[in-house]
């Protein structure tokens, strides 16, 4: 029996996706020790080509295909097949380093019936796009890690995460009503350490390297998502509501000035392409205090409106079957038709059957 079961969901992402299984297969630990589970959420691009090479490459690598959407119902697979006692799961764009798992093992050692939040690097050291050195300097590494605290719950960020199969079973899994990206993992980290009493263990030794640029454009799409998602979370625990939204001053000014900023945030787009410009060639440093600023309101904001939209939508009674707007994208809360075909086979696939 394996002692970790390494979870990988992955979309669209063919041309990382190797050398991340690459490097969570060149472990200091023998591949009697580990397995690793990848579950492509029904991917267009080449990843299964991608897939089949790396199963037949690699003899403790199993490979599934999970149609139905979201990263919960994705994540739910390797659970449900992991032989391992203990879950890591990282992303589809983390690139391990070759102490990962021992070190995550070792944590689980001395902190027995907790779950270990490994260490994220983002290689923006050298950056000189504005927007990925802001992130940089104000270490927030997606969207919804613009809160600080104490470790608990709230750092339950399934990039770099381990927790024992058991608990992920007891705790119920990760919740497959988050079809949106973000905070289904922050839920089940709340469950496990709610129900379970599952301490939250920073794992600094526990090191991996996340392959992620994204754009200003993308990341406040992100943060909206993530917003809407957070309304979710909060149907769910009404009692994180004062945690994660009435909290803090600058949260109480979006909301008295909600329609002041989108009006600025329109008028001022000539001033952030000039202050772009500039910023991009002075290097590596800080940014602007105005462009810092600029950027800060503007994280909050997005993620403020995909909170509000979502609880327009519940109020109205439409929140499950609805239509998220996302700048010129339109996603639909429900998945597919194609997805809702009822089969007598399990809704994820086993790519490598041949081999058993």
């Amino acid at each position: 029996m394996y002692k970790v079961s390494v979870v990988i969901p992955t979309l669209n992402r063919a041309a990382v996706l190797a050398s991340t299984i690459d490097c969570i297969e060149r472990q200091t630990l023998s591949h009697d020790v580990y397995e690793v589970l990848v579950i492509d959420n029904n991917s267009s691009d080449d990843t299964q080509a991608i897939l089949a090479a790396k199963v037949a490459a690699y003899p403790n690598l199993r490979a599934f295909s999970q149609r139905k959407r979201g990263a919960a119902a994705t994540r739910n697979v390797g659970i449900q097949e992991a032989a391992g006692d203990v879950v890591l799961f990282i992303d589809d764009d983390i690139f391990a380093e070759p102490g990962l798992i021992e070190a995550h093992l070792e944590y689980h050692r001395k902190n027995p019936e907790s779950s270990i939040i490994g260490e994220v690097v983002s290689p923006w050291d050298q950056a000189t796009d504005p927007f990925l050195r802001y992130l940089r300097d104000r270490r927030i590494f997606n969207p919804y890690s613009i809160a600080r605290g104490p470790m608990d719950f709230s750092y339950y960020h399934t990039g770099n995460v381990s927790t024992h199969r058991k608990l992920l079973v007891q705790a119920g899994r990760f919740n497959e009503e988050f079809s949106f990206y973000g905070m289904e993992d922050v839920e089940l980290g709340y469950r496990l350490e709610k129900k379970l009493a599952c301490r939250m263990v920073s794992g600094p030794s526990a090191k991996a390297f996340h392959q992620y640029y994204p754009t200003y454009e993308y990341f406040i799409e992100r943060c909206r998502q993530a917003g809407y998602s957070l309304g979710k979370l909060i149907d769910l625990h009404p009692e994180l509501k004062d945690r994660f939204i009435e909290n803090g001053r600058r949260t109480r000014l979006l909301k008295r000035f909600h329609l002041l900023y989108r009006i600025f945030s329109s008028v001022s787009a000539p001033l952030y392409r000039i202050l772009k410009r500039s910023e991009e060639q002075r290097g590596t440093g800080s940014v602007s205090e105005m462009l810092d600023q600029y950027y800060f309101w503007a994280v909050r904001y997005h993620f403020f409106l995909g909170y509000s939209q979502y609880v327009r939508y519940a109020a109205a009674g439409q929140a499950a079957h609805s239509v998220l707007r996302l700048g010129r994208e339109r996603i639909p809360l429900l998945t597919p038709a194609r997805e809702q075909v009822k089969s007598a086979e399990p809704p994820w696939i086993r790519l490598n059957a041949e081999r058993d």
